[in-house]
C-alpha cells in the first residue's frame, strides 16, 4: 500500500470538506473509515494541516464513488484559469 503523503497543494481540500458536509458525514464516520483512532487527525487533514496519504485519497473516492481525480481536479482547472488570467 502506498504510504507517501500527497502534496497538500494538490489536494483540493474545500471539496473534501463539501462532500463529506453534503453527504451528512462526521468528522469521526470519515475517521472510521480511513481508520484513524480520532476524529482530531481527519480534521488535520481535512484543514489541510497534514496531507493526506495516497491511500486514503483512494478510500475516500471509493467511499464516495468518485473517481480520485476529482480530489485533484479542481484545483488544476483553477489553477488554469487563474494563469489564463494573468495573461
Amino acid at each position: 500500500m502506498y504510504k507517501r503523503a500527497v502534496d497538500k497543494r494538490m489536494i483540493d481540500n474545500n471539496y473534501i470538506k463539501q462532500l463529506r458536509i453534503e453527504n451528512h458525514y462526521s468528522q469521526i464516520e470519515l475517521s472510521r473509515i480511513l481508520g484513524f483512532k480520532t476524529a482530531e487527525k481527519y480534521s488535520r487533514r481535512e484543514n489541510g494541516i497534514y496531507n493526506f496519504k495516497a491511500q486514503e485519497i483512494f478510500l475516500l473516492a471509493k467511499f464516495y464513488g468518485v473517481p480520485m481525480e476529482s480530489f485533484f481536479a479542481r484545483r488544476c482547472a483553477n489553477n488554469e484559469q487563474i494563469a489564463a488570467k494573468s495573461n
